[in-house]
């Protein structure tokens, strides 16, 4: 074997022209020559242990699944800030109203114009925040899939070595043709390499690592390719936690459910915002009824968390207890899907929710405290409760029960 040829390598192609001048002392580089043998144990124990060593790339998943975070993180505070604005406009355009005035004052004008300017600008970035978030996690799929592609890599290396131990028919039949020649010869050897190169004839060329992977990561990414932006992202748990995000942003107060993930792309995998199919614009929604209590400790909850197996949200403390006292998976307290420890996470948008609603008491309680007897006897009567949890601006906020 030349000196110059590759044990296990990739094929490379041919330097051009330009090239071949352009190199290091004007030395051309040898023709690429495949592999003639399949690596040795030392380098496909070094493949394996690469292969079976995540913690890079769970680094990365990390660094990826923060991202993530930060960008719905980051939608919810935008739309926060250009509902509150709104809401201030609004505040003002019914207290000139309630005074007969017709036209509006100039700090009316110039907070109109900044919500306006605003709203433009939340638009913008929600678009670039969500075309951010489908490219982490286009990221973590090819991840995903870089597992699989080493694997099968180390695989066909090992499918390859056993291969080559096999010995063939045809190189059986030149082993038998060379041990007769050699009883013929009167004990003389025949050269092994015209024995061998008898019996590779019928063995099919080692591929390279390099070439292998290529090949797998390119076989891999077509097939993601092909998957339609619902298959990609409506399942996704990140983009159905953002797009959650943005929707309570949106209709903070109003408890509108989010549209259906079969509506929020396009056939074009285009995203939709509004999520409502073309047709149905006379459709009335039905508004969500919002329960904000443990169903475990029948309390309003302060640190809800929810899990990956059913809609179910409770206090942190209480499933965590649950599930401790049952070997760290139970059935859920309410369906029949079995939770464990390890499928439970924060859920921020219920806490930003139960955070919306304490403040919405706290504002109900501060105009009660202000009025008069007989506005809060009206009050009492047209809600029902006294108690009753409600936002700043609409009548229909989050009622949460305090009876005993």
């Amino acid at each position: 074997m030349p000196p110059g040829r590759l044990v296990q390598g990739s094929r490379r192609p041919q330097p051009t022209a330009s090239a071949s001048t352009s190199a290091h002392n004007g030395s051309d580089l040898p023709p690429y020559e495949p592999p003639s043998h399949p690596m040795n144990d030392a380098g496909r124990q070094a493949l394996s242990n690469f292969t079976n060593n995540n913690a890079e790339m769970r680094k990365y998943e990390d660094h990826l699944s923060k991202s993530a975070t930060y960008l719905r993180e980051a939608v919810g505070a935008i739309n926060d800030t250009l509902f509150a604005r709104k809401s201030q406009l609004t505040g003002k355009i019914e207290k000139r109203r309630g005074r007969g005035e017709s036209e509006k004052g100039e700090d009316e004008a110039e907070l109109e114009e900044y919500v306006n300017k605003l709203h433009g600008d939340v638009t913008h970035l929600t678009d670039e925040i969500e075309a951010a978030l489908r490219q982490v996690i286009d990221y973590r799929a090819e991840v995903q899939r870089e597992k699989l592609v080493l694997g099968s890599v180390a695989d066909q290396v090992q499918s390859e070595k056993s291969r080559r131990e096999r010995p063939s028919r045809k190189r059986k039949a030149a082993q038998r043709v060379s041990s007769d020649s050699d009883e013929e010869m009167g004990g003389v050897d025949a050269e092994p390499e015209e024995a061998e190169a008898v019996g590779a004839k019928d063995e099919a060329p080692l591929t390279g690592v390099r070439e292998a992977l290529h090949k797998a990561r390119d076989s891999n990414a077509r097939q993601y390719r092909a998957t339609s932006a619902y298959d990609r992202y409506a399942s996704n748990n990140e983009y159905i936690a953002f797009k959650k995000m943005w929707h309570d942003a949106q209709h903070p107060e109003d408890q509108v459910p989010l549209p259906d993930a079969s509506t929020w792309f396009d056939n074009q995998g285009r995203p939709i915002w509004d999520g409502a199919p073309a047709g149905d614009e006379d459709l009335i929604i039905e508004r969500e009824v919002q329960d904000l209590t443990c169903k475990l400790t029948l309390r309003p909850l302060k640190e809800p968390y929810a899990n990956h197996k059913c809609p179910h949200v409770f206090e942190k403390t209480a499933i965590m207890e649950y599930l401790r006292g049952t070997g760290g998976k139970a059935q859920c307290p309410v369906c029949t899907k079995e939770l464990r420890i390890k499928d439970l996470y924060l859920d921020e948008l219920t806490l930003r929710k139960v955070k919306r609603a304490a403040r919405a008491a706290r504002e109900s309680e501060d105009r009660s405290s202000n009025a008069d007897p007989d506005e809060q006897m009206d009050e009492s009567v047209l809600m029902g409760e006294s108690t009753q949890l409600r936002s700043g601006r609409a009548n229909n906020g989050v009622k949460q029960d305090d009876s005993e």
